[in-house]
């Protein structure tokens, strides 16, 4: 019973680094688990005794028989026997068979001493010689090489924000959009904007080391300072104070951070119990237990309701070691609450992270899950109130529209992120130390936003360059106003901790799989993507096609055949007989008091059009209060008629608000708009 149990975790760091256990805990751990079952069996016997002989030795024989039958479950499960009545009879027939050989021999009570003892060996492996043990002994960790920064006579702020493709703040000539973006615009107006940059991975937990450290790491490693003893972190941290925001990694040492709340040496036991059913139960039973493959530790808790909706999409198809690994990089993300998952949960967290930043020397790190989806976030702080579910079919009703109904979301939450940069860069010129700043802005990864194959989770060569393109700036300590740089060379996020070293004059003999940006080094690493800039191009020009009305916001709402009307009142369009169809709208309940208390407001618009057996040729434009705000459209079949959504501009008021749904016909030159009846919305 202890030797599994010890040999699984002692395999298995993982679990008590996600779970902050301490090195006593860890102790404690092991002792209880060799110790408590056997002591409860010696207390049970001794008070059995204690009332008669007889009583006592008919306790110690069950207790025997019990423990020799955990024992032999164990091997049943070992071989792959899963007939559960079968497994139970054979473990009990067992288990008596050892106990009477233990009470009635002395062949049988030796062997049971040697195995009393070997539970000193199997103690003493766990924290010693197994993986584990490096958390007992406090090897691994630690050995941070040559290390010769000097002080920077200012703060070192580094932001990463996730799931930002490059090209989304770009307009079709590579320039920054700085009439929709005007915080990015800013940020390279006094950095150097290397806007050929790439990530070496798709994946948050991968990708945010990979940038720490500098190097590639393995495949097995999980985001945390046992896997990467040697970061920004171990960097600093023994000469500037940290201040660090870290939504999924933990790469922080805890000699330099906070390790924040530790588990209980209560719930690790309970965890035990649980992962030894799995171990030692058949099929039958098992599946009756709290799963143990989707994180580490705290089997069985309840979920906050966050959902796949506020939690990164870090999953996709792969193999089960390979998930397995994953499972385990996002507990840390799993474990904060809904609000703090929710995009403006890490908005305001990012913001915090800013306000906190002083003149003195010091680190400031913050990654956040910004403007990674949902796309829900506006510019103006304000969430919309629908959030339409991404088809990923390309046969399925709607895909195409639906597909570029989810760019422009994106495009609005990235909006969102754009304010907070350009606070960020106020506030850090508000600071006497604003000069010597050294600051770095970036991404983890970027997502593919051209169908097919949406998002970034499956690769391929018309997808990459989207997914790895991240935006990176660097300010240089010394660099001012209009000193900003444009750079298309190639660069990679793993060459932003040797070129900050260099910024700073810094000198250390560690080894990186990136390279400095500003020493003239060339490339090791090969990038995921193109190292030519016209690539980026390619990717704005497919952009600019289903986005061509513009770069300002109602830019974003003007899609499709009737996008050149975006923008203009319906007063000044002509008007014919009223549309076949009628809608009902299911945010019609919300227009009357905008925003609303939980401060949304309907950017998506979704209902049903209904009157014909076929949709409506094309796509609808609302108007609000007077004004062409967007198109819905996406036809799906639905009740009695045709779904749809559609993104609209920010052209509501406060208060009251009048949305109107029309459809559209050319007879001529001139577009005519014939209003569609608003029924009251379906409960």
């Amino acid at each position: 019973m202890v030797q599994p149990l010890l040999a699984l975790f002692g395999a298995n760091p993982e679990f008590f680094v996600a779970g902050r256990y301490s090195t006593s805990q860890l102790v404690m751990f092991a002792l209880a688990v060799a110790l408590v079952p056997p002591a409860v069996g010696v207390g049970a016997t001794a008070l059995a005794g204690a009332i008669s002989r007889r009583a006592g030795d008919v306790v110690y024989a069950v207790v025997v028989a019990v423990l020799s039958a955990a024992l032999v479950l164990a091997v049943l499960r070992t071989i792959g026997l899963e007939s559960a009545a079968l497994v139970f009879v054979l473990a009990a027939f067992a288990g008596v068979a050892l106990a009477a050989l233990v009470v009635r021999t002395t062949g049988g009570r030796l062997l049971a001493s040697f195995l009393a003892v070997a539970n000193v060996f199997f103690v003493g492996s766990f924290l010693l010689l197994g993986e584990t043990s490096q958390l007992v002994t406090g090897g691994g960790p630690g050995d941070f090489g040559r290390v010769d920064v000097p002080t920077p006579g200012g703060p070192i702020v580094w932001v990463i924000l996730d799931e930002l493709p490059a090209t989304t703040i770009m307009r079709t000539d590579g320039s920054i959009n700085a009439e929709r973006y005007p915080g990015f615009a800013e940020l390279a107006d006094v950095s150097s904007w290397y806007r050929n940059a790439s990530s070496q991975y798709n994946l948050t937990h991968r990708a945010v080391p990979a940038q720490l450290t500098g190097t590639l790491g393995d495949d097995d490693d999980l985001p945390n300072a046992q896997s990467h003893p040697r970061s920004i972190f171990s960097l600093f941290g023994n000469a500037l104070p940290v201040d660090r925001y870290e939504s999924v990694t933990d790469l922080c040492p805890t000699s330099v951070c906070d390790p924040g709340p530790r588990r209980s040496l209560r719930q690790a036991l309970k965890d035990a119990s649980i992962v030894f059913g799995h171990r030692v139960l058949p099929a039958a039973v098992r599946d009756e237990l709290p799963p143990i493959d989707n994180s580490w530790g705290a089997y069985g808790a309840e979920d906050d309701g966050g959902g796949a909706g506020s939690t990164p999409v870090e999953g996709g198809d792969r193999p089960a070691n390979e998930q397995e690994v994953v499972n385990q990089a996002y507990e840390k993300w799993r474990e904060l609450g809904a609000d703090e998952r929710s995009p403006l949960g890490q908005a305001g967290l990012l913001r915090e992270q800013i306000e906190a930043i002083g003149p003195e020397p010091g680190l400031h790190f913050a990654h956040v899950a910004l403007p990674h989806r949902p796309w829900t976030l506006s510019a103006s702080g304000i969430s919309t109130s629908y959030e339409p579910e991404l088809i990923t079919e390309p046969a399925a009703a709607g895909y195409e529209f639906g597909a570029r109904l989810d760019a422009q979301l994106h495009a609005m939450q990235v909006g969102a992120a754009d304010v907070i940069v350009g606070d960020l860069v106020e506030h850090l010129r508000s600071l006497p130390t604003w000069e010597e700043t050294l600051l770095v802005v970036t991404s983890d990864h970027g997502t593919n936003l051209t169908a097919p194959n949406i998002g970034r989770m499956r690769i391929n060569d018309d997808n990459r360059e989207e997914i790895y393109r991240v935006p990176l700036f660097i300010k240089a300590p010394g660099q001012v106003e209009g000193e900003g740089e444009i750079h298309d060379e190639s660069a990679q996020t793993l060459d932003i901790l040797p070129t900050v070293i260099d910024l700073l004059g810094g000198e250390t003999d560690w080894d990186f799989d990136g390279h400095s940006l500003v020493d003239g080094s060339a490339a090791s690493t090969e990038p995921q993507v193109s190292t030519d800039f016209a690539a980026v191009l390619e990717i704005t020009d497919r952009r600019a096609e289903q986005f061509p009305h513009g770069d300002d916001w109602l830019a974003v709402a003007a899609v499709g055949p009737n996008g050149d009307l975006v923008g203009d009142d319906v007063a000044d369009l002509a008007t014919g007989e009223p549309s076949a169809y009628s809608a009902s709208l299911e945010q019609a309940d919300l227009l009357a008091e905008l925003p609303t208390v939980e401060a949304t407001a309907p950017f998506v618009l979704a209902g049903i059009v209904r009157g014909a057996d076929d949709p409506p040729n094309g796509e609808l434009v609302a108007a609000i209060n007077g004004r062409l705000a967007g198109v819905v459209g996406g036809w799906r079949p639905a009740d009695d008629g045709w779904a749809f959504t559609g993104y609209v501009a920010d052209l509501y008021r406060e208060g009251a608000n009048d949305v109107e749904l029309y459809e559209v016909t050319r007879p001529g030159a001139e577009p005519t708009l014939h209003l569609v009846e608003q029924e009251e919305a379906d409960s």
